[in-house]
């Protein structure tokens, strides 16, 4: 694993290559019922760092479509907005400590 980790820290562009794969594989994950999306998104925010642009914006996209689903005119779809929103928050609030720290644990000294 440590070796690995050290190809990965040293091949910035293999490192996003193959965040980017995963972020795929995550979409179609989510798409498709057979293989879960989430392992591919946390392996993709990973290889690629919360601070990447593409990212970032994916973030906001998926931020701003919650707000809007919060604020839709029928009633149904406010109902799965604020409870999405919900389900948003439970989840970064578990995520993003353990991500932050396997990031520092990426790159390492």
């Amino acid at each position: 694993m440590a070796g690995i980790i050290r190809f990965l820290r040293h091949n910035p562009r293999i490192r996003r290559a193959l965040g980017i794969a995963f972020l795929v594989i995550g979409v179609l994950g989510s798409l498709f019922p057979i293989v879960p999306g989430w392992p591919g998104y946390l392996v993709a925010i990973v290889l690629l760092g919360r601070r990447d642009r593409f990212l970032r914006r994916l973030h906001l996209l998926a931020r701003f479509a919650l707000r809007w689903l919060r604020k839709a005119p029928m009633p149904h779809l406010r109902g799965i907005g604020h409870w999405l929103s919900g389900q948003y928050l439970e989840l970064r609030r578990a995520v993003v400590p353990r991500l932050i720290a396997f990031e520092r644990h990426l790159d390492g000294p």
